[in-house]
């Protein structure tokens, strides 16, 4: 780096020197909107008084730390330039943690870097989940459709918004949700998960399942008539299913005795004449 002169005098000489190092650098999370392993940081930054002025900046970021989505290794770093500040850098692992430095240049050279900034944590939307498992419930028309939970991005996740092929969808917080489906139709289902900073893309889709018929529960007939306590001789005559009528059979003649007498009864005691027998 070339010295700087200072004075009045001196300006003219230091518009062809390099910048100083940037001071007063910090970095702040992007967050919204930002996809899974593509998280941003925003990093502002301003030039010392009396440095010559820059045409370009660059920030480097460096990884420190996981979380939840990140996989990187400790001092590896991601560059980005910019005409001024702030300077948004992408390309950042989710849930993991950067600090942050920046230099200045111009047609005279580059400055030294600047101080880093302490760690920041970076996060973007969720990572797309996997493809959800569908499967029948028994003993209804409701098809039950599951996933499992995919990284955070670094902020919790609220909800999940599930989709199936024939237009149906639904929100949950859970993981996992029953759908009434009509009989005898075929559909998949897909999934996306929604934190602070947006949705997750939409997960592939699952299985293809096919909603049974419903069969409701069956019940035997068996007639109940207010006389059976009192008449069992009838009892043997009436099916137990009303799908044919019941059967009588004819009364059979009590002839008379002695007295001449007959009539049609079906038991003595129902016939009229007194000396009738069976």
């Amino acid at each position: 780096m070339a010295n700087k002169k200072v004075g009045k005098k001196s300006q003219a000489a230091n518009d062809f020197l390099e910048p100083k190092p940037p001071i007063n650098v910090s970095a702040t999370d992007v967050g919204t909107g930002r996809a899974f392993n593509s998280a941003a940081a925003s990093v502002a930054f301003e030039l010392p008084a009396g440095s010559p002025p820059a045409t370009s900046y660059t920030v480097t970021a460096t990884f420190v730390a996981t979380g939840s989505g990140g996989d990187g290794t400790n001092g590896t770093t991601v560059t980005q330039s910019g005409a001024s500040s702030p300077v948004v850098i992408g390309g950042l692992k989710s849930a993991a943690s950067y600090t942050f430095a920046v230099t200045a240049t111009n047609a005279s050279g580059t400055s030294a870097s600047s101080s880093s900034t302490g760690s920041v944590t970076v996060t973007s939307v969720p990572a797309t989940p996997g493809a959800p498992t569908a499967s029948v419930t028994a003993g209804s028309q409701n098809d039950s459709v599951t996933w499992s939970a995919p990284a955070n991005g670094g902020k919790a996740i609220t909800g999940y918004t599930w989709a199936s092929s024939d237009g149906k969808s639904g929100s949950t917080a859970s993981t996992s949700a029953s759908v009434a489906q009509e009989a005898t139709t075929s559909q998949t289902y897909t999934v996306y998960a929604t934190n602070g900073n947006g949705n997750s893309g939409t997960s592939p889709s699952s299985n293809s399942v096919t909603t049974p018929p419903f069969f409701p529960p069956f019940f035997p007939f068996f007639p109940f008539f207010p006389f059976f306590p009192f008449f069992p001789p009838f009892f043997p005559y009436f099916p137990f299913f009303p799908f044919f009528p019941p059967y009588f059979p004819p009364p059979p003649t009590v002839g008379g005795g002695g007295g001449g007498c007959s009539c049609q009864a079906t038991y003595c005691w129902q016939c009229p004449c007194g000396n009738c027998c069976c």
